[in-house]
């Protein structure tokens, strides 16, 4: 993580400056030749920061692909639950049509167990 970035001073002269572990005592690149010790180390740690955050923002960015096609399959999921019960409600529906209109003997006359007892 970023927050893991050192940086190890001495006594604040050029000569006493130490280069916390891990770290590449070398300059890099974009540092010429005559730059102050300090501020060469400096830049290599802003560097290091960088590219820390580079591969965080890449994580997160991996992490919201994620969350979003996980959602995504929610959705589908949730569109294909409202079709079934709308389906359902409507096959429930046509029972009901189809039992009221049998005529009362078909449906097992008085006291019969078609007989809903709602006359």
């Amino acid at each position: 993580m970023a927050s893991d970035i050192t940086l190890a001073v001495g006594d604040g002269a050029p000569e006493s400056a130490e280069v916390s572990p891990g770290t590449d005592p070398r300059p890099p690149d974009s540092v010429s030749p005559g730059t102050d010790p300090l501020t060469a180390i400096a830049i290599q740690t802003l560097s290091q920061a960088v590219e820390m955050l580079r591969e965080d923002v890449e994580h997160e960015r991996d992490r919201a692909d994620q969350a979003e096609r996980r959602t995504d399959e929610l959705l589908h999921e949730l569109a294909d639950a409202r079709t079934a019960a709308m389906i359902t409600g409507c096959e429930a529906a046509a029972l009901r049509t189809q039992l009221a209109l049998r005529p009362r003997d078909a449906r097992g006359g008085e006291g019969g167990s078609g007989d809903r007892g709602d006359e």
